[in-house]
């Protein structure tokens, strides 16, 4: 299992990579968004309602929270949130080369990952915040039944994900 700053970092580095390759070859045919810092925060989400729904175990072990704008994860929350709206842009070293080719060899992981963002990374910041305020989602039914900034249940999420995601 990994950190749920590990997870973000993979899509952030992924989101610049396909980016990069779509400028390398003029493709003016997709729209590339970059991550801001609401973005991250539902990709992240995403990626552990599948893995609870595909495998029946976490991705990362951090809780997930009912804030005003949906899911958060509190400990990236912390590491990105001086982005505010901005497109968050990190460089690769060694250590996140490393920590990327460990995610990457993770089958369940990879496969988890590659899922969320070909089907949700195409969505605006905005349009995911939209998604997880959906009737009955897991954010809803916390929101409505504990209220904001507590822990939205992870068989809450599962089984949503179950129901609504993977099917």
């Amino acid at each position: 299992m990994f950190s749920a700053k590990d997870i973000a970092l993979w899509f952030l580095l992924k989101n610049n990579a396909e980016i990069k390759e779509h400028e390398a070859t003029n493709d003016e045919y997709e729209v590339y968004e970059g991550i801001t810092h609401l973005k991250l925060q539902k990709l992240i989400y995403y990626a552990q309602g599948i893995s609870l729904a595909l495998h029946d175990k976490p991705l990362f072990y951090e809780k997930i929270l009912a804030w005003t704008h949906g899911p958060v994860v509190r400990e990236v929350y912390d590491e990105y949130c001086c982005n505010g709206r901005n497109v968050i842009n990190v460089r690769i070293d060694e250590q996140k080369t490393k920590l990327i080719n460990e995610i990457e060899n993770n089958k369940e992981a990879s496969e988890v990952l590659n899922l969320t963002y070909d089907n949700f990374a195409i969505y605006t910041a905005w349009q995911l915040r939209q998604m997880t305020h959906s009737d009955n989602s897991p954010w809803d039914i916390t929101e409505k039944t504990k209220g904001l900034d507590v822990e939205i249940d992870q068989d809450l999420i599962q089984d949503y994900f179950k129901r609504e995601i993977i099917e």
